[in-house]
C-alpha cells in the first residue's frame, strides 16, 4: 500500500490538499480542525501543524476571532474625589488601613475563585485546577503580604516561639509602632 500525501491521518483520508489549500485561502486552524471533523476526521491541532509542516506551509499562530481588542482606562490622578472613600486623606494610618482592607478583600475573593476551581475537580466537572487560578491566588497572598507584613509577624513569632522553647527568655519590646486604633497590651498592664 502506497503513502498518499505525508502519511498523516488527514492525507489518509485524501484531505491532505483540502486542508492546505483551506489554510492558504485564510481559513483559520481552529475552523479546518471543525471541517475535517465534519468530513469524518477528527484531529488535533498539533496533528493539523504537523501535517502543515511537512508540506511547509506556515501554521497561522495566532487565530484572528480569539484576538481581543482592550482599551486602557485613563485615570487623572488629579481628579480622584476621596469624598467617596471611607479615609482621611491627611491621616496616614487611614489611608494604610483601607488599602489593606481592600487588599484582603482582593485575596478573599481570589481564594473563593480557587476553593471553587478545586471544588469542581473534586465534583468531577474540569479535570484540574486551572495554573492561571493558582498564580493569581499567589499574586494576591504577595499582595496583601506586602500591604500588611503578615508573614513577617507570623515568622516573628514562630521565631519567639522557639527561642523560648530552648529556655531563654525574649523581652517583648513595650513601644510597637502600632495603628493608633490598636492598644499595646504590654502599656495598658503597666499602667
Amino acid at each position: 500500500m502506497t503513502t498518499i500525501g505525508c502519511g498523516c491521518k488527514i492525507c489518509k483520508a485524501s484531505l491532505g490538499e483540502y486542508t492546505n489549500q483551506l489554510i492558504i485561502d485564510g481559513v483559520s486552524p481552529k475552523e479546518v480542525l471543525e471541517m475535517l471533523k465534519n468530513r469524518g476526521v477528527k484531529t488535533t491541532a498539533k496533528l493539523l501543524k504537523k501535517h502543515l509542516s511537512a508540506y511547509e506551509i506556515q501554521y497561522p499562530e495566532t487565530d484572528n476571532s480569539e484576538i481581543i481588542n482592550c482599551t486602557p482606562v485613563k485615570v487623572d490622578l488629579n481628579k480622584i474625589d476621596f469624598s467617596e472613600y471611607n479615609f482621611d486623606v491627611n491621616d496616614i494610618e487611614s489611608i494604610i488601613g483601607y488599602l489593606q482592607k481592600i487588599n484582603l478583600k482582593i485575596y478573599l475573593n481570589q481564594s473563593k475563585i480557587t476553593l471553587q476551581a478545586q471544588q469542581d475537580v473534586i465534583d468531577g466537572k474540569s479535570p484540574n485546577v486551572p495554573k492561571e487560578i493558582l498564580q493569581n491566588l499567589a499574586i494576591a497572598f504577595q499582595i496583601l503580604d506586602k500591604s500588611t507584613g503578615l508573614s513577617t509577624h507570623v515568622n516573628q513569632q514562630e521565631a519567639i516561639k522557639v527561642v523560648e522553647a530552648m529556655g531563654l527568655l525574649v523581652q517583648r519590646p513595650s513601644s510597637f509602632l502600632l495603628p493608633s486604633h490598636v492598644t499595646n497590651p504590654s502599656q495598658s498592664e503597666t499602667n
